[in-house]
C-alpha cells in the first residue's frame, strides 16, 4: 500500500509540474523539462544519500529527524 501511494504521489506531483512550470511560472518547455529532470534526480538520489548517512554516521532516527527538519525548513522558506 505505501509503494502504491508513494508512486501515486511521485507521478502525479511530476504531471502537474509540467503544468504548472509552464503556465504559472511561464517557463519554456525546455527550461521546464530540465527543471523536472533535476526534480527526478534529486527524488531518486536523496534517499541514498539518507541511507547512507544513517548507515554511517546519524543511525536511522537521527537521520529521520534532520531530514524531515531540512524538508520543513526548505517547505516554509518557499511557501514565503
Amino acid at each position: 500500500g505505501g509503494e502504491f501511494c508513494g508512486a501515486l504521489a511521485y507521478y502525479g506531483v511530476g504531471t502537474n509540474l509540467v503544468s504548472y512550470l509552464t503556465k504559472m511560472q511561464q517557463q519554456s518547455n525546455v527550461v521546464a523539462a530540465s527543471n523536472i529532470a533535476f526534480w527526478q534526480g534529486t527524488c531518486y538520489l536523496s534517499p541514498l544519500l539518507g541511507a547512507f548517512l544513517a548507515d554511517s554516521y546519524w543511525g536511522r532516527h537521527r537521520t529521520i529527524v534532520i531530514s524531515l527538519t531540512t524538508f520543513t525548513v526548505v517547505s516554509v522558506g518557499i511557501s514565503q
